[in-house]
């Protein structure tokens, strides 16, 4: 919003002040008024006006130091001073510039120059403030540790700082001749996900015009993943772009995710066979000596369940701070991964189906990534069941060359358009507890998805096709090793 010029008028008689005041208030001027030098600068400092009507005859401390001050203080030293005086004789107008004025005014002045000079002046210094501020404000841009991209309707790129330029691989002085596309060039580095949330860009529905964007390089042998988030602000100049890279929290929320999930997919059966033998030996008095060595026994195999499962938790939270680099899961173990797994979390009607031909296929995930991802997807297809037994289906087929294509449908719950296409959202949601039971249908999925597109891969949750539950879909990227 543009405000009105801000006057300050010195003058020792009031009569003065009024005069200016009643000249200048045609032109909607805020004008504040000082009876001396003293009141003068104590008002310049608190607010500095955009123009000082200064007098240059007052008891005391005359115009002349006043502006010797206002120049030698840093805050004030660029607001202009025009003397109004009655003295028009050289020396006068020596002093005057020596100690800092801008321009003169001799009384009795010309009204129509008075107030030609006063806009003249005051338009010249709110010119030269605003092109100050732009410049502070492109050095701060241009230097801000996140990116910032402005684009046109065309989504050609007008203007992109630094570090946006850097992350875009853009040329570094942004002089790369032609305007380049945004997604184009974003193409070239990262893919966009949720990949519903880029489709149609640069058109972006109403409906859609808050979901979280996000621009993925996913992990190589020489480099971890890197995410930016991508946040967008509409303006009548073109659409403002903010890139921040959000990688150390999307971390933080899949590790915290997945660590808490095999937490409780490891620990709690041994924790219940320990707890259980204990009890029994405690309640029951008159046991014999054959019995307590039974449940001695059964406490002693917990326990070492136990320190197993402690062994695979800590190695478990080693391997997710490690690069992927070497990560593989052969196609060959699923079934009997699918049994420990299912076996930990005590369900039964899961079933495995993988062809022949997919079986000797490697793909780029850890074992104990996927064990994390089934306990996962059992645990929510559980939890949403209506009576939480679902009949859990697992398949795994080859997608063209690339990719292996991971299914896991349950019996469940049908979900609406809203819960699908909020499922796979990544941290925006926030979770409620460190249960990690999200708003919603509370799927949890979005670590995964995190974990996937980390790899270079991506998921998908969709309702079962003529049948009620939910089918999640994970696309794995093959090795580069299996063969054509």
């Amino acid at each position: 919003m543009i405000t009105s010029a801000t006057i300050l008028v010195v003058d020792d008689i009031a009569a003065n002040r009024d005069t200016l005041n009643e000249l200048l208030a045609a032109d909607a001027f805020r004008l504040v008024e000082a009876a001396d030098g003293a009141q003068a600068l104590q008002l310049a400092a608190a607010d500095p006006p955009d123009l000082i009507l200064l007098d240059v005859m007052m008891p005391g401390m005359d115009g002349f130091e006043v502006c010797r001050r206002l120049r030698a203080d840093s805050g004030l030293a660029e607001v202009p001073v025009i003397m109004v005086t009655a003295l028009d004789d050289q020396a006068s107008r020596l002093a005057g510039i020596e100690a800092g004025a801008d321009d003169f005014i001799t009384k009795p002045f010309n009204r129509a120059e008075l107030r030609a000079r006063v806009r003249t002046v005051t338009r010249l210094n709110r010119y030269r403030r605003l092109t100050e501020q732009r410049q502070e404000f492109q050095w701060i841009v241009e230097h801000a540790p996140d990116g910032y991209v402005l684009i046109n309707a065309a989504d050609e790129i007008l203007f992109s700082n630094a570090r946006a330029r850097l992350w875009l691989g853009l040329h570094p002085d942004g002089g790369d001749g032609a305007r380049e596309k945004f997604l184009t060039s974003a193409s070239r580095i990262f893919i966009g996900q949720p990949a519903e949330s880029w489709q149609g860009w640069p058109d972006i529905p109403a409906a859609a015009s808050g979901s979280p964007r996000l621009l993925v390089r996913p992990e190589t042998p020489q480099a971890r993943a890197f995410f930016l988030e991508v946040s967008i602000h509409e303006s009548t100049d073109g659409r403002l772009l903010r890139l921040g890279d959000a990688t150390e929290r999307l971390a933080a929320e899949r590790d915290q995710r997945s660590f808490q999930a095999m937490v409780s997919h490891k620990l709690r059966t041994p924790l219940n066979g320990l707890h259980g033998s204990l009890e029994l030996l405690a309640d029951s008095a008159d046991l014999s000596a054959v019995e307590i060595a039974e449940f001695v026994a059964m406490a002693r195999a917990s326990a070492a369940r136990l320190a197993g499962a402690v062994d695979d938790v800590l190695r478990f939270a080693e391997l997710s701070h490690r690069p992927a680099q070497g990560a593989r899961f052969a196609l060959a173990g699923l079934d009997e991964l699918v049994r420990i797994v299912a076996a930990g979390l005590g369900l039964a009607g899961i079933t495995v189906s993988v062809p022949a031909e997919a079986r000797s296929l490697n793909i780029a995930c850890r074992p104990e990534m996927m064990e994390w991802v089934l306990s996962e997807l059992f645990e929510n297809a559980r939890k949403f069941h209506p009576r939480h037994a679902p009949t859990v289906e697992v398949g795994a087929r080859r997608e063209g060359k690339e990719l292996v294509v991971l299914t896991v449908g349950d019996d469940g719950v049908t979900l609406s358009p809203e819960q699908l296409t909020n499922a796979m959202q990544p941290y925006f949601q926030g979770e409620k507890s460190f249960t990690g039971e999200a708003p919603g249908m509370g799927l949890g999925l979005a670590s995964m998805a995190v974990a996937l597109w980390q790899a270079g891969g991506s998921c998908l949750v969709r309702n079962q096709r003529g049948a009620p539950g939910v089918c999640v879909e994970l696309r794995w990227p093959l090795l580069k090793a299996n063969p054509g």
